[in-house]
């Protein structure tokens, strides 16, 4: 199956040389559209598609009489297809970026309908069980499926805009950073220190920003790229294990998780300190496992300085969490003294972090104390914590973060219930983490410790049981006899239902609620040059990111009264909450021009 695949992909990448170089004469020569020169051009590559396929991927000796008519079906419903696609992306990416992914997509359906439909009758049934096997279990179609899910994520991460308020909040630091050239010192406005987090989140989304360019796909590459690193790290770990463990299982399982999938494209703190605790857990055990010891040692406090770096304190206490508990059931306290560089990987890790600390305290006096004691302590101790000067403390019933850890896991979260469910059934959970070297205790921990810390706090979020989840993928995937059965049947569920919300994002009417960009958008074409963009009550860091900076905020009703009586022909959006409160004489100075969800956008048509 991955052999034909590679076939029908060389084959289609000769007709889509064909279908290109038509779709590009007859724009750029003729002045045809984009959508109807495509057109044109999938029916030239139908021909040399279907000669091609009949003679090499397929090898075919039915008659073209029965071939040809269901080859043209499904190329016809691929062309129509790649109209509707077209149709949809053009208005919002250039058109040939819309042609590139609408290719992919198309390739992919006319590759399964060919082989399942078109040449099925071809094969015994007994050859196409085994291939559909084959399918299932080999290694090469998990490398298709995690490239697939690469892919999609790659595609989707530039299709939809940033959301409010944390995602945009970070993008737009990052492009102030990049303005201003302040690399020490995150703003989160103009002048004003952003205390919540270190900066190396911020570094990466800047320089992304600055190589690739201030957009969607820009803020997210350092994500993309952070759970590429995640999803290698945990192939080269398991691999030492290759007699016992898949690590394509594993890795397919921590790639198709709900919010691995989802973070590995959004701009966020999380991606970056679960990297480095991935990178710390797992050169922990090679450095106990590996001749190399010393290395892998290093390796670990380097994995703890990206944490360090990224949110903080809380990285050395999830990994040490896991560490502590499964050095006390496994009584290895000796063997990780002598393999681990205790002191030097120590004086390592504090010179690659204590420095921006010290220089960060020197620029903006104050950080520390806030830092340490109000994110790090009153955060998680304190039930709706008064003291967030980034916003409003997120109380919930202690013991949430395992409803979290159940949707974020999700599919896998609820087969590893499954599974302890039926071995707790049959009386044999103890047997679920028995093996030579506690390997499967290791991930276990690690998969809970991110649960048992924040079992105790009061303000949290979804994506704190981030880390844990490569625990989950690697605990799974030792238990392997389950898994074959339905494996790839869920790895594509979460991928394409996401990218389904992508597409449906790309209609023309639907709206992505939690951003600006599109009234952004639409103010760039409504508003002349001096005519700015106004928001009362309100900071939104989507629009500020969309407009560079320059959106101007109103703090009161007040404000906004002294504003319209200069007379300027300025744009403002309001809440309609806020609208309704306003006075009478205020209201008819603005002329409604369009909504978008709870907000409404005017334009200030009179002046005194």
């Amino acid at each position: 199956m991955g052999t034909k695949f590679i076939y029908f992909a060389l084959v289609g990448s000769i007709g889509t040389l064909a279908h290109y170089a038509v779709l590009y004469s007859l724009v750029t020569w003729a002045g045809s559209s984009p959508v109807a020169a495509s057109g044109y051009g999938s029916i030239a590559g139908l021909l040399i598609n279907y000669s091609l396929n009949f003679k090499f991927t397929y090898k075919s000796n039915q008659s073209h009489t029965r071939t040809f008519p269901k080859f043209a079906t499904i190329a016809g419903l691929g062309m129509m297809l790649n109209l509707a696609l077209m149709a949809l992306f053009t208005p919002r990416l250039f058109y040939l970026y819309a042609q590139l992914l609408s290719t992919l997509l198309v390739l992919i359906w006319n590759f399964l309908a060919n082989t399942f439909w078109t040449f099925k009758m071809h094969k015994p049934a007994a050859a196409a069980k085994t291939d559909w096997a084959k399918l299932i279990n080999t290694p090469w179609p998990a490398s298709v499926l995690l490239i697939t899910i690469l892919l999609i994520r790659t595609f989707s991460s530039g299709l939809y805009p940033l959301y409010d308020p944390s995602e945009s909040r970070y993008a737009e630091m990052a492009r102030k950073m990049l303005e201003t050239a302040n690399w020490v010192t995150p703003m989160i406005e103009y002048g004003v220190p952003f205390w919540g987090k270190p900066p190396l989140t911020i570094w990466l989304t800047a320089t992304s920003m600055g190589v690739v360019g201030v957009n969607d796909f820009g803020a997210r590459l350092p994500s993309l790229l952070l759970g590429i690193g995640i999803v290698l790290i945990l192939y080269r770990l398991v691999k030492t294990r290759n007699e016992i463990a898949d690590p394509w299982s594993a890795s397919l399982i921590l790639a198709s998780s709900v919010l691995f999938f989802v973070m590995s494209g959004t701009v966020a703190m999380d991606q970056c300190m679960s990297f480095g605790v991935t990178l710390a857990l797992a050169a922990f055990w090679l450095a106990l496992r590996e001749d190399q010891s010393r290395w892998w040692g290093y390796v670990f406090f380097l994995g703890l300085s990206i944490g360090l770096m990224a949110k903080g304190p809380i990285t050395v206490v999830l990994t040490g969490v896991s560490l502590f508990f499964w050095t006390l059931l496994t009584g290895n306290w000796l063997l990780i003294w002598r393999r681990i560089p205790w002191l030097s990987g120590t004086l390592l890790m504090l010179c690659l972090c204590v420095p921006w600390y010290i220089l960060a305290e020197q620029r903006t006096p104050g950080f520390l104390e806030y830092f340490f004691i109000g994110e790090h302590w009153k955060r998680f101790t304190e039930s709706g914590w008064k003291g967030d000067l980034y916003g409003v403390g997120r109380a919930h019933p202690r013991g949430m973060i395992w409803v979290y850890w159940l949707l974020a896991g999700f599919p896998w979260s609820l087969i590893l219930l499954h599974k302890l469910g039926r071995a707790l059934w049959h009386r044999q959970a103890a047997g679920l983490l028995r093996d030579q070297d506690n390997w499967q205790l290791y991930c276990l921990l690690w998969m809970l410790a991110p649960l048992l810390f924040f079992s105790f706090s009061a303000n949290i979020i979804w994506t704190y049981v981030l880390p844990g989840l490569p625990g989950l993928a690697l605990l799974l995937s030792s238990w392997q006899a389950p898994l074959k059965k339905s494996l790839n049947a869920l790895i594509l569920s979460v991928p394409l239902i996401f990218f389904s919300l992508v597409i449906y994002y790309q209609l023309a009417d639907a709206d992505f609620l939690r951003s600006q960009k599109r009234l952004v958008s639409d103010y760039r074409q409504l508003a002349s040059p001096d005519e700015r963009l106004i928001y009362l009550k309100e900071k939104v860091y989507s629009a500020q990111f969309y407009l560079q900076g320059k959106v101007v905020e109103l703090p009161d009703i007040p404000a906004l009264e002294n504003h319209l009586s200069t007379g300027a022909h300025d744009y403002y959006v309001l809440r309609n909450v806020i609208y309704q409160d306003l006075p009478d004489t205020l209201k008819a100075q603005l002329q409604p021009v369009t909504a978008y969800g709870q907000y409404q956008m005017y334009h200030a048509h009179t002046g005194n």
